[in-house]
């Protein structure tokens, strides 16, 4: 049976890898990310301490800056920078102080992000290519196929047509 006092049981009841990845993110400052988990100040110093969190805070931060995560990592900032800022748009667009003008192109805003607009997603449609490399063998370059489609397909094939 432990003889553990039961605030040290519920303190590290908290999910490290959740914490960790939100500190190694750097996206939002430290104390916004203890105020989202509910930690006091006293929580978080025993858990900054405690082994098992450094070590994932460590491993997760290499991760996250690491040169391959370049892409992913500037793309979930800016999403998470515009996130940020939604509600204000939201209120921007009924604010009649605001001309009629911007409060429109704030509500086209809106519907392309929550994907409203009824516009289809970017590189499905007319000009979408594939390139095909085929290697034969080391000792021949590989026969390249390019293929662009300078329009949209005007009916679907029939079942069958696959079989």
């Amino acid at each position: 049976m432990t003889t553990e006092n039961p605030q040290t049981l519920e303190v590290f009841a908290v999910d490290f890898a959740a914490l960790a990845r939100e500190i190694a993110m750097d996206i939002f400052p430290i104390d916004q990310i203890l105020d989202v988990h509910r930690l006091s100040d006293e929580e978080w110093q025993r858990i900054s301490m405690h082994p098992k969190f450094i070590s994932m805070l460590r491993e997760m931060t290499a991760d996250w800056n690491s040169a391959g995560n370049t892409k992913e990592r500037v793309r979930l900032k800016a999403a998470t920078g515009l996130e940020s800022v939604l509600e204000i748009y939201i209120r921007d667009v009924m604010d009649t102080a605001i001309p009629l003008a911007q409060r429109v192109e704030a509500g086209k805003f809106l519907a392309r992000l929550g994907e409203l607009d009824g516009q289809q997603i970017q590189g499905l449609g007319a000009g979408a290519g594939v390139t095909i490399n085929i290697s034969t063998s080391r000792d021949q370059p590989p026969l390249t196929i390019d293929a662009t489609s300078s329009r949209l397909p005007t009916q679907a094939l029939p079942d069958d047509a696959l079989a």
